[in-house]
């Protein structure tokens, strides 16, 4: 569908992904960590979570009773209705609604990891800093420690707030008066299928609705349409079935329909107009772009009767097989939200940008080519064409209030100098993965962009129009193929972060040292030989991330400078010695040093108090020295690959340490203190020289992954090792009871002889 380039990944260990979730869950770094994931980011997904299942019958039942006020209508005026959640909505840049609260995470549950453990850490898409702290505090970390990146990924990501949540906060009881909630005995239940019984049920914000989920549905009786839930419904949920609309129905056939109160197999019936009151309206939901699972139903059309429904607000066909939208679309004049992503739309309907109170409007992964915009509904805040085929864009000036705008992943090669002129609002610009060779000098105009995402494209140069944007806080310019940046990059005064990896930069400008707020910069992937001098103004760094260069050595007359450091990637470079005077940092955590040429570690790197994590693997250090027992907060230690022949009884008291990996070396023995490591959660001996395991590990418990293949155990035998702790416990403590019963009878033989 579109254009992809390989992406330079540095393959970590799983051992790697498990210790950074066993930081994440001990939670003490929380408060100084933001959400990262690659460059490629915030772009929002959907929870891959089922709805719950829809109350039986059997159950106490909701009853909704319908109070109609004088007037037949809704009461309130519409600047007050307020969204509610929507199985498949998706907001990237505001204040998330809880219905993008269940999109967030999708990308970022994998992806995140993935990239900060390859070291090609991104955290641009997830930001939990708000407007207000951006602008004070400068110490206050978007990226360090882990925690907090995990944390974000797992409990939904907040965006940057822009002043719209005044649209984007959820429906509630309040917004619909006439309708009082019941538990009582009712008919207010029907058949949606021959064997599939629904009523009534309500959400958290206590709105009467349908939900009818993953339930492979394949067809709907009519009884649904003719009920009293029919008027009473607010939200519908249909996603993750198997209904199909492939022709648009006859008058005659539908009569047949209700006479028959069944439908013709695979067939949505077209009698939407029953819903008087309905507000959602889901077909469909989206995975994650690398996921393959289909969250929608198999329409090839919408059922004419839908457009009817001038009521909804949300309307979501994402994942069915829609290859048109009809022009009667525009009937739909409250809608607030459509989602027709991840469907097989060719061109886009011009009725679509006539809908007056649209705010949402997603066309995610089509099969759009040419897309003409002459203009945008005035209320329009997010507009997302990811994934098409689109090769060019034409957006002529307008008034609008587009705030979101994400064209990656397509084949754009150039911008008109006219594309973002009217796009005064835009606080979001995503055109990564696409063949863009040039910047058009307009973008510069984009007063109120706060990230721009510029990554896998051709750029060979950074044009100084980027360097104009006042408020930009993320830049990413990763995978291009630029060999250096302009002097003007020292005017980007609210930068944060910054993406470099994978160009051809010898060494940065000095201007760069202007950017004093800088808190992240990842320059993996490129051609330097030293760390730029440059690096040492940046006061407020925390995360330093230079994989895969040509370093050679560790200048602390540099990193010295950045005295809020707390994360430091130097992988795959070509150092040979760790200074001593590396106890100067003060503040870091996490230190990797993997794949360089290391063969010992000073004995100066106990006194790093703070240090959590140190990833030493692929070198060639051939002892680890007594004092690094002194490190007590620390809770992985990686050193696969070396040349080591014993694990030091020092190491059993690092009270803290989760994970101490030391596989593909030549240990020949375990000492008996590894059994003093109360939290230890992961120990990792495969392809060593060892044959007997100590007695004292069946101390630890059955939760610890013991990983041991590969040596040449006799005590354990290695297949008993092989199978885990548990097997280990078992076989020690039956051979020491053994042994027990042999000496006993030793001794009674010994005293019946004498």
């Amino acid at each position: 569908m579109h254009r992809s380039q390989q992406k330079f990944r540095f393959q970590s260990s799983n051992v790697f992904f498990l210790l950074i979730q066993m930081i994440c869950h001990e939670g003490c770094l929380k408060g100084e960590m933001r959400g990262l994931v690659s460059p490629n980011l915030l772009r929002s997904e959907r929870s891959t979570q089922p709805n719950s299942a829809t109350p039986t019958a059997d159950l106490n039942r909701t009853k909704v009773v319908a109070e109609r006020a004088r007037s037949g209508q809704i009461s309130g005026s519409d600047n007050q209705d307020r969204k509610s959640k929507t199985p498949g909505g998706k907001v990237d840049v505001w204040k998330q609604n809880s219905y993008a609260e269940s999109l967030k995470r999708s990308l970022a549950e994998s992806q995140m990891e993935r990239d900060f453990l390859t070291g090609m850490a991104d955290m641009s898409r997830y930001n939990t800093l708000t407007d207000d702290q951006f602008q004070s505090k400068p110490p206050f970390s978007l990226a360090s420690t882990l925690s907090e990146r995990m944390l974000t990924q797992t409990t939904g990501i907040s965006q940057i707030t822009t002043g719209t949540s005044d649209i984007l906060e959820d429906y509630t009881a309040d917004d619909f008066p006439e309708f009082r909630i019941e538990t009582a005995a009712d008919k207010l239940q029907v058949n949606l299928t021959d064997d599939f019984v629904v009523s009534l049920s309500t959400r958290e914000d206590n709105m009467p609705g349908i939900n009818a989920s993953w339930r492979d549905i394949s067809a709907m009786r009519c009884d649904i349409f003719e009920s009293r839930i029919a008027e009473n419904c607010v939200w519908f949920d249909l996603s993750g079935n198997v209904l199909k609309y492939d022709t648009y129905a006859k008058e005659e056939n539908v009569l047949d329909t209700v006479k028959s109160r069944k439908v013709t197999p695979g067939q949505v019936p077209d009698m939407w107009t029953s819903f008087k009151n309905l507000r959602e309206l889901t077909f469909g939901q989206s995975c994650s772009e690398e996921s393959t699972c289909k969250r929608g139903n198999l329409l090839r059309y919408v059922p004419p009767s839908i457009f009817s429904v001038t009521t909804l607000r949300i309307l979501s066909f994402s994942s069915n097989n829609l290859q048109d939208i009809p022009t009667e679309v525009e009937n739909l004049v409250n809608l607030e939200e459509l989602y027709l992503d991840d469907n097989q739309l060719l061109d886009l309907q011009p009725a679509l940008l006539h809908l007056p109170r649209l705010q949402v409007l997603d066309l995610d992964y089509n099969s759009l080519e040419h897309v003409v915009l002459p203009t945008l509904p005035k209320g329009l805040r997010c507009l997302r064409l990811k994934g098409n085929n689109i090769s060019q864009l034409a957006l002529h000036p307008c008034r609008t209030l587009l705030q979101q705008l994400d064209l990656s992943c397509n084949n754009i090669q150039s911008l008109e100098e006219v594309s973002f002129k009217s796009l005064v609002k835009l606080k979001f610009l995503d055109l990564s993965s696409n063949v863009i060779e040039h910047v058009p000098r307009s973008i510069g105009k984009l007063e109120n962009l706060r990230k721009l995402y510029l990554d896998d494209n051709m750029l060979e140069e950074v044009t100084s129009s980027v360097c104009l944007i006042p408020r930009l806080r993320v830049l990413n310019l990763s995978q291009n193929n630029i060999s250096q940046l302009p002097p003007e990059i020292g005017n980007l005064k609210l930068l944060r972060e910054l993406y470099l990896e994978n160009n051809q930069l010898e060494t940065l400008p000095g201007e760069l040292g202007g950017v004093t707020r800088l808190l992240a910069l990842y320059i993996s992937g490129n051609k330097l030989v030293r760390i730029p001098p440059v690096i040492g103004k940046l006061a407020f760094l925390r995360d330093l991330l230079m994989f895969n260069n040509k370093i050679r050595t560790v200048a602390m007359s540099i990193l010295s400078g950045c005295s809020s450091l707390v994360v430091l990637g130097l992988a795959m470079n070509r150092i040979k010695k760790i200074p001593p005077d590396i106890c100067g940092l003060k503040t870091v955590r996490i230190i990797q040093l993997d794949s360089n040429r290391l063969v010992e570690i000073p004995e100066e790197v106990s006194q790093l108090g703070t240090l959590r994590y140190l990833s030493l693997n692929n070198n060639r250090i051939e002892y680890i020295p007594d004092s690094l027992a002194e490190l007590t907060e620390l809770v992985g230690l990686l050193l696969d690959n070396n040349s080591l022949t014993e694990v030091p009884a020092s190491v059993g008291h690092l009270k803290k340490l989760r994970v101490l990996s030391v596989k593909h070396n030549f240990i020949e023995f375990i000492p008996d203190t590894l059994s003093l490591l109360v939290n230890i959660e992961l120990v990792d001996v495969c392809d060593n020289k060892l044959t007997r395991l100590p007695s004292t590990i069946s101390e630890w418990s059955e939760r610890v992954d013991l990983k041991t293949h590969n040596n040449n155990l006799s005590l354990p035998p290695q297949e008993v090792a092989d199978r885990g702790i548990i097997s280990i416990k078992t076989f020690l403590r039956e051979n020491n009871a053994e042994n027990t019963d042999s000496q006993s009878a030793a001794s009674e033989f010994e005293t019946t002889a004498l």
